[in-house]
């Protein structure tokens, strides 16, 4: 496996577990948590620096949480310059789940993480 395909695993990975630990937290208290309050920990690696709403503060589900969780890089990724930006958004859904997920791909990003669009989804 290349390290690209590595890196697109690891940033899903990352991705879902934040995405698991927030619908549980939805679930119990019908509320959108920050990280510490749903127990999320993700730290700095070499490709990129982790950001978000980190600290124990919640909002309504019909708040939402823009820039909930977001991926920052450190290096440059084949089109990607460093400070290249993945994100995720937390809305409240009208679709019968408590909440849905807006993944925002940067453009030089499309390639090298296809399937970050998809989170949550």
């Amino acid at each position: 496996m290349g390290p690209l395909r590595n890196f697109e695993l690891k940033q899903h990975k990352f991705t879902t577990s934040y995405v698991k630990l927030q619908d549980a937290y939805v679930s119990e208290s019908n509320m959108i948590g920050g990280w510490k309050k749903i127990g999320y920990v993700m730290n700095t690696t070499t490709n990129f620096t982790y950001a978000g709403d980190t600290e124990d503060g919640t909002v309504a589900v019909t708040v939402g949480k823009t820039d909930a969780w977001n991926a920052t890089s450190n290096v440059a990724l084949n089109d990607c310059a460093i400070g290249t930006k993945w994100q995720l958004d937390v809305a409240g859904a009208t679709n019968g789940n408590s909440v849905t997920y807006t993944a925002t791909t940067p453009n030089c990003g499309e390639a090298l993480t296809p399937t970050f669009s998809k989170i949550g989804k």
